[in-house]
């Protein structure tokens, strides 16, 4: 079963490579400070923060960001290095590897059919409605999936 932290809210995937590039360079980063710099509402600004700690790039206590080791070789790295050290991070989460196989399985499935698994695997419904775009968008960010209208397939 999969909890809600397990699953990022944050549906683009560039807007967190920023934040974990901001967390960098401003040590003790809050919500609020991240979604200023990134653009974004308050309430978007702790869904940035917990989905790059989700993918161990910073971490965070008391509103309080500070970037990790992992973050610091994941910011030091070449664009083509980069992108594929974020393909591992993000294909090794536990959420990841079970919509990559739903997409395997049921070529041209929907977004609608990934709410569907991470409901059925835990995530209250309101909570996988909104997850599920944030999930689908980050496989076709990084060139893992591509969307064909509604329709889902793995490159």
């Amino acid at each position: 079963m999969l909890k809600s932290k397990e699953v990022p809210q944050a549906n683009v995937l560039y807007d967190v490579i920023k934040t974990v590039s901001f967390v960098e360079k401003h040590k003790g980063s809050t919500y609020k400070m991240i979604a200023h710099h990134i653009g974004k509402g308050e309430r978007q600004g702790r869904y940035y923060r917990h989905s790059a700690q989700l993918l161990g790039f910073i971490d965070n206590h008391r509103n309080s960001a500070w970037i990790l080791p992992d973050g610091e070789r994941f910011l030091n790295l070449s664009g083509d290095e980069q992108k594929s050290y974020l393909t591992k991070r993000v294909r090794s989460l536990i959420v990841f590897q079970l919509v990559e196989k739903l997409v395997e399985s049921n070529p041209g499935c929907t977004e609608a059919d990934v709410y569907q698994l991470l409901n059925k695997n835990g995530i209250t419904d309101n909570t996988a409605l909104r997850r599920a775009s944030s999930v689908v968008n980050w496989l076709i960010d990084l060139g893992v999936a591509k969307q064909v209208g509604e329709k889902i397939y793995l490159r």
